[in-house]
């Protein structure tokens, strides 16, 4: 089923892109049910406790997907998300749109050590799970 099989997070894989919007994932049945959600994603890095043992490993998300058709073998899975359009109207401030914006941490920049996934975009093989 999964191909990695130190990733007990592993369900199935992408095993085809249908379009923008669709992928097909090699579990159905069994597993699956219509209206789930599931993620692609890819392991990062393994994140260790100060004394230096394994603690898990970094998944990042490349998507959450929802399940439309399951069958025996295989389901569909789609990103029903949808964009809301907004503008801001210049004759009425009550009309514009306000925007929340994230404050940084007091940290020491030297400590930062980011967590970049190797190839951010779903492709045929990436794994998934259940949401």
């Amino acid at each position: 089923m999964s191909q990695n099989s130190n990733d007990s997070n592993c369900i199935g894989n992408v095993i085809r892109i249908v379009d923008e919007r669709t992928i097909i994932v090699n579990i159905g049945k069994g597993i699956l049910k219509k209206g789930a959600e599931i993620q692609v994603y890819e392991l990062v890095d393994h994140l260790k406790n100060l004394d230096g043992t394994l603690l898990d490993t970094y998944m990042y998300i490349k998507d959450t997907l929802e399940v439309v058709q399951v069958e025996e073998k295989y389901a569909i899975c789609k990103n029903m998300k949808t964009h809301q359009k907004s503008f801001s109207l210049a004759l009425s401030p009550l009309l514009e749109r306000t925007t929340e914006e994230y404050v940084p941490l007091h940290i020491d920049r030297n400590d930062i050590q980011p967590l970049v996934p190797k190839d951010p975009l779903i492709r045929v093989g990436d794994p998934i799970k259940l949401a």
